[in-house]
């Protein structure tokens, strides 16, 4: 019943309907010229991940001496998502993953100061720490279409 009463509504009110279509039809069209079209579209990583090495010293102390520091030197950039940027500490290493928020336009510009001011505040960390590194490449990614096609011989 409630199927017939948005029919009988929709040909009692003709000239809505058609103005709707009418309006969708002229947004898909100018959509459809403003449209990247690429067979082959990139797509922009801004996931990377922060490495550093802490031999001889179990979870906790990599935890507090080197893990929690990073992260808050990390934070120190606007361009980084705090909420999605996650840690794993385990004896000896810590692996920071870090997520650049969506309004960052260049990816390689803030990485590149990432990896510059991780240099200089590796200074400010423990003897022992022997790494801190940065790595934001994971290699050029774009789609792929795969076909599978039958194969027979004559």
């Amino acid at each position: 019943m409630k199927n017939n009463k948005i029919i009988e509504w929709a040909m009692q009110n003709r000239q809505i309907i058609l103005l709707l279509v009418g309006v969708l039809f002229v947004a898909g069209i100018y959509s459809l010229t403003k449209m990247s079209k690429q067979e082959m579209p990139e797509y922009v990583i801004r996931q990377g991940v922060v490495i550093g090495a802490y031999p001889g010293a179990n979870a906790q102390e990599v935890e507090e001496q080197l893990t929690k520091p990073l992260e808050r030197y990390l934070f120190t950039y606007t361009e980084v998502k705090r909420a999605k940027t996650t840690s794993k500490t385990e004896d000896g290493m810590t692996y920071i993953f870090v997520e650049l928020a969506d309004e960052v336009s260049d990816k390689n510009v803030v990485w590149s100061k990432i990896k510059h001011g991780l240099a200089q505040f590796k200074s400010s960390l423990p003897t022992g720490v022997l790494a801190v590194i940065a790595n934001d490449n994971f290699g050029d990614v774009s789609s792929l279409p795969a076909q599978l096609q039958e194969w027979q011989s004559a």
